[in-house]
């Protein structure tokens, strides 16, 4: 025999197989039938008809868990009022027919009750709405009461003592319904106004808190939990009420919005008192919950507060609730009622007019928009709607407001004035169009703003744009709008518009030019509207022409801010920190350090300040910018010592060291700042990351990157810094993996990170590749493309030599609205340098020496050199250039000035190459300066002018300046054994004049001024480059010291050589090396063996065969290089001919060419490297 809880057991497996509702409308018909005979079977009446009755209690039987019933079951029967909160209010217009309101189940009240749990069920029996007289409107009405359906005589482990107290309630509760029903709707409907409303209820209500009692609420029965062995007579109502009272004060205290379904239920289970005492708390959670769902409920509570009981939060709340619901008429009703109490602030009102007016906007007609805006006088007397607009959030989110706005000014007024509306006056009308500009340029595109602007010419909503303008994404209408807006009549831009089109001007990426007048027609705004500029203009202003070194401007400017503020009682300036910073800030740009240490001084001696953090930090960094590395350890230590470093102090400080290679020093300062409580930021490990890779530990460098942002600190700065130094080893491969590592850990990519990539593909040659990177990110806007990617691939087709590709990418640069630069219009100097590479027909044009004239004219129009007013004015500009640091700094005339005399100087052009070196001592030198050291790289030029000339003795006494002078400057200040005397940065700093020194030795064949030259350089802690390495073995060799060659050669070169490409194809292995390994070797901080360096060994050593015969000194020197240089003489005797050009340059010649003849060809691809030797 089957038991009930086996029936239950079954049904439970049916409605876990069917976790969606098993009932659509499609085999609703088809299926009801079916499930009510089930119901009616299970019932306790006919199932014990069907079964015999069991021997014992059922209380132990297994009940189901929460979680199944939550399978959909609900579904199962559609009630009106279910209908209208899943369909809207709209589908309860055409109420359905009297046959289909008498259609009820006749198993139960609920289809399959008793799959629910007794609270889940005695809550929608609660929101059943009572059966309608027959011949009245089925429609959904508000206000209408929601009672309980009979309560569940039956449960899987229903007690009888409880069984029999369900019967009794349900009998009582039937009674009850036929007799209140009509009275209930009446009472509570919405025949009444809210102010009736107020009245009926005054005497009916008791304490609690909103000070009333909801009578229709004592018809509602409870939900009683009773335990399986108690009675009738134990049952305490009082008890579980309050402790149902209890729970929902605990549930609405704690405020998490997933109790709110909890809450609901708690509140409906109390009896009249108390639910009055919980109707407002309830009301607030619920609509904080942010669901939909809960609409009708709040609507339910909001119609039980009397209007004298109305606050801010209910009255929005009520709104809302109605707009949700698609009552969109008795939303206005409410907002028009809280119109006249004047209780209510204008905040409230102003939100629940945002509902409307975004309800009445999405809608397809303009109805509610008619009947909302009538009520313009009555809401005009309320508030004035131009302080009021930016308020109206939801406005601004219709879709396609800008549309409307724009479409109202021809149609919209003629529909609202069609209406017949007394209230709707021009002066509403004009209102009503200025809020929908207004809100509409929050979100309207690009193309829609001046339109917008240009239908009301309203000087307010110009305010809004512009002030939101540089974070809008339309930064670049800012100017154009500001043009129009300051030429309306009276027109009156306030100060936060011109400030936020200062920060406009100043960030974001217009040229210079466009910059500049920028800001000066700013500053001409503040004197023309505002008579004088405010003080915080006066500081931006400052700051900006500080931060570009124009000390005139800020003199001038800081000198009138002083006298117009001076007295300002408000406010001290001259105790102010950014008062005397500016001055210190234009000298430090300019790397002016003695000037700004005076200033400094002056603070404290003059005006008895005491400088603050602020002030020794600019102070530092002058030092910093100037490159006297000496005088900024100095200064950071008096910081450190008055106890006012901070992070900007070790940042700049470890910057300094870091970028020179100073590892011991860095991770010294790192220390200190852990130690000194300094909080450790993207700068700080930046630097520690530089240090690292400076050093050639990139693998460190890398667990740097990854362990910050293990730590949190995401900056992709550290990233572009690690990419930085792979591209200088030319590593691409490397670079890969460390964008892929940036994917991992989510670092985006910046412009930055696109630089670097660049100018890894230019070190590499692959300029093509640089030039379509940066053409797809132009046409597709993969990155922000800025003038210095235009450089960096100029400077790659240079490498490559591509002089007329140069001058298109320039073309194509201007074509995009760069304007040309100083770096743009070097390229092009350079490019016309190699004339001999550009097309025939451009070619032919001029001669090599007009070529040449073409270039130092299009270089002198950089600076103004024609110029006489320019030039002047450079001259007044000029920087000082014999402080410490000067000769190691990287400054852009220093680049250029050097780079153009070393071309003139390889195509013999002394003159020119002197024209320039004397025009720059006299425009960033000074005639009173003319013996101050010239920059590194000019140096180096003019040592090889020099040489060229036959001028020895002035190429040794330049060398020696150089020298002594790098030495000093580029010393490494960190300790210990193992430490280097130079910063690894500058190890290989003195290749050039080094490889002209060898060059100038060689023509005078002193081989032992050779060997001493590089001992000295390796002494003094300087590193000898692939280049000079294999320069200074050939020479030797040449030079007949045979020994000295080979050791050399087996000790610095021979460990990575990777043997001859010949030999590698007999031998059946891959012929072409690794491409990451083959651009490694044109690096010529990669040492290896060129061809030239094995060829002239080789020859050599054949000599050396030759004079063993005759000469024991010979054949001792022959035995020791056997013994001692094994890996040259096994590539010598592993040689194998291939009868290139430079073999039978060496080998079949009696006149050998000269050793010059070395040059960068043996450091890339092509019959003279790779044929031979890889």
């Amino acid at each position: 025999m089957v038991s009930f809880p086996n029936h239950r057991r079954c049904l439970e497996n049916i409605a876990i197989t069917h976790p969606t509702p098993i009932v659509r409308n499609t085999c609703r018909h088809s299926l009801l039938p079916m499930l009510e005979k089930t119901a009616a079977s299970l019932e306790p009446c006919g199932f014990q008809r069907a079964v015999p009755g069991a021997t014992q209690s059922f209380r132990t039987s297994r009940q189901l868990r929460t979680a199944f019933w939550q399978h959909g079951a609900a579904d199962l029967e559609l009630t009106t009022a279910w209908q209208a909160l899943m369909h809207g209010t709209s589908d309860l217009v055409n109420p359905p027919s009297e046959e289909n309101k008498d259609s009820v189940l006749s198993a139960s009240t609920f289809l399959l009750d008793f799959l629910y749990p007794s609270g889940a069920l005695n809550l929608m029996r609660r929101f059943t709405p009572i059966a309608p007289t027959r011949g009245r409107s089925n429609g959904f009405r508000y206000g209408q009461q929601f009672v309980k359906l009979a309560p569940r005589l039956y449960t899987s482990s229903l007690p009888r003592q409880q069984d029999h107290r369900a019967k009794t309630e349900s009998i009582a509760e039937q009674e009850s319904r036929n007799t209140d029903t009509d009275t209930d709707t009446v009472a509570s409907g919405r025949g009444h106004t809210y102010a009736e409303h107020d009245k009926i209820a005054e005497g009916t209500r008791s304490s609690g808190l909103f000070g009333y009692t909801d009578h229709g609420a004592d018809a509602q029965s409870h939900a009683v939990s009773a335990q399986p062995d108690s009675t009738v007579d134990d049952f305490d109502p009082t008890s579980v009420n309050d402790d149902n009272a209890k729970t929902l004060k605990d549930l609405l205290d704690t405020g998490d919005p997933d109790d709110a379904d909890s809450i609901w239920h708690h509140y409906k289970i109390l009896d009249g008192p108390l639910q009055s005492a919980y109707t407002g708390r309830v009301l607030l959670f619920l609509s904080k919950s942010g669901r939909l769902s809960d609409s009708w409920k709040i609507s339910e509570l909001f119609h039980k507060v009397p209007l004298s009981l109305w606050t801010q939060d209910i009255f929005v709340a009520g709104v809302a609730a109605e707009i949700n619901l698609q009552n969109a008429d008795e939303a206005l009703e409410i907002f028009v009622t809280g119109l006249k109490h004047q209780d209510l602030d204008n905040i409230s009102l102003v939100d629940a007019l945002d509902l409307l007016l975004s309800s009445a906007l999405r809608s397809p007609d303009s109805q509610l928009l008619k009947d909302v805006w009538k009520h313009y006088p009555d809401m005009i007397a309320r508030w004035d709607f131009d302080g009021i607009t930016s308020q109206l959030k939801l406005v601004a989110s219709v879709p396609n407001l800008a549309s409307k706005a724009l479409k109202f000014q021809s149609f919209g007024r003629q529909v609202l004035l069609e209406s017949g509306n007394t209230g709707l006056g021009q002066e509403a009308l004009d209102a009503l169009q200025k809020i929908l500009v207004r809100r509409g340029l929050v979100s309207c595109d690009k193309d829609q703003v001046i339109p917008l602007l240009k239908v009301t010419n309203d000087t307010l909503a110009f305010e809004e744009f512009l002030y939101r303008v540089a974070s809008n994404g339309k930064a670049m209408l800012g100017p154009e709008v500001y043009q129009i807006y300051r030429d309306l009549p009276g027109s009156l831009p306030s100060h936060p518009v011109l400030h936020e089109m200062f920060k406009l001007f100043n960030r974001f990426d217009f040229t210079m030019s466009a910059k500049y007048a920028g800001l000066e027609l700013l500053w001409g705004d503040w004197h023309k509207f505002h008579t004088a500029p405010s003080r915080r203009a006066y500081q931006k202003y400052l700051s900006f022409y500080a931060s570009r070194g124009e000390t005139q401007r800020v003199y001038d400017m800081w000198t009138k801010y002083v006298e117009l503020y001076r007295d300002d009682p408000d406010h001290n300036i001259l105790q102010g920190d950014d008062t005397f910073a500016h001055l210190l800030q234009v000298h430090a740009v300019r790397g002016e350090a003695d000037e700004v240490q005076r200033i400094f001084n002056t603070i404290s001696e003059k005006f008895g300040m005491e400088p603050t953090a602020y002030h020794w930090n600019i102070l530092l960094n002058a030092y910093v910018k100037a490159g006297d590395y000496d005088g900024a350890i100095a200064t950071f230590e008096d910081v450190a010592a008055v106890g006012k470093a901070d992070k900007y102090s070790y940042g700049t400080m470890m910057h300094m060291a870091g970028n020179r290679g100073d590892l011991g020093f860095t991770i010294d300062l790192y220390r200190r700042a852990v130690s000194s409580g300094v909080r450790i930021n993207d700068a700080i490990l930046n630097s520690l990351v530089d240090a690292y890779c400076q050093n050639d530990y990139l693998r460190a460098a890398e667990d740097v990157c990854a362990r910050a942002v293990k730590k949190g600190i995401v900056s992709t700065r550290m990233w572009n810094m690690l990419i930085h130094h792979y591209a200088l080893r030319r590593d691409l491969a490397a670079m890969n993996k460390v964008l892929e590592s940036m994917g991992e850990h989510n670092i985006s990519y910046n412009q930055f990170t696109y630089q670097s990539l660049l100018m890894g593909l230019s070190l590499c040659r692959q300029s093509q590749h640089a030039l379509s990177l940066l053409t797809s990110a132009l046409k597709e806007n993969t990155f922000h493309v800025t003038a210095n990617h235009f450089h960096i691939v100029m400077g790659a087709l240079l490498r490559t030599g591509e002089p007329a590709v140069v001058r298109r990418l320039h073309k194509l640069m201007k074509d995009y609205g760069f304007s040309d630069t100083s770096e743009s219009m070097f390229r092009l100097s350079q490019a016309l340098t190699q004339w001999n590479r550009l097309p025939q027909a451009q070619r032919a044009r001029f001669t090599s020496e007009e070529w040449s004239s073409e270039a130092l004219h299009s270089f002198s129009d950089i600076y103004g050199l024609n110029d006489t007013e320019k030039l002047k004015q450079l001259s007044l500009n000029r920087h000082e250039h014999s402080r410490p640091g000067k000769l190691l700094a990287k400054k852009v005339e220093n680049t250029h000035f050097s780079s153009m005399v070393f071309m003139f100087s390889q195509m013999k052009d002394f003159f020119g190459a002197q024209q320039l070196i004397d025009l720059y001592r006299h425009v960033f030198q000074g005639q009173q300066d003319s013996d101050a050291t010239l920059p590194i790289a000019m140096l180096t030029s003019i040592m090889l002018m020099d040489f060229q000339e036959g001028r020895y003795n002035h190429v040794k006494a330049t060398w020696y300046v150089l020298l002594n002078s790098v030495k000093k400057e580029a010393r490494s200040v960190d300790s210990g054994p193992k430490a280097p005397k130079i910063s690894p940065k500058y190890r290989y700093i003195l290749s050039s004049g080094l490889e002209v020194m060898q060059q100038m030795l060689f023509t005078l064949e002193d081989a032992a001024a050779m060997r001493r030259l590089i001992r000295e350089v390796r002494f003094e802690g300087f590193e000898v480059d692939s280049k000079n390495w294999n320069y200074y073995i050939q020479s030797l060799a040449r030079l007949k010291q045979y020994k000295a060659a080979f050791m050399a050669c087996e000790r610095m070169l021979m460990p990575n050589w990777t043997g001859w490409f010949v030999v590698r194809a007999k031998e059946s292995v891959k012929n072409n090396l690794p491409l990451d390994q083959r651009r490694k070797g044109r690096s010529r901080r990669h040492l290896r063996p060129t061809a030239t360096t094995l060829y002239l060994l080789a020859q050599s050593y054949m000599e050396l065969g030759q004079l063993r015969l005759w000469s024991a000194e010979a054949a001792a020197t022959a035995q020791e290089i056997e013994l001692e240089c094994a890996q040259v003489v096994r590539a010598i005797k592993s040689m194998v001919r291939v009868y290139s050009d430079l073999e039978v340059e060496i080998f079949d010649k009696e006149d050998h060419v000269d050793v010059d003849s070395v040059n960068d060809q043996d450091y890339q691809t092509g019959p003279r490297g790779e044929e031979a030797v890889s």
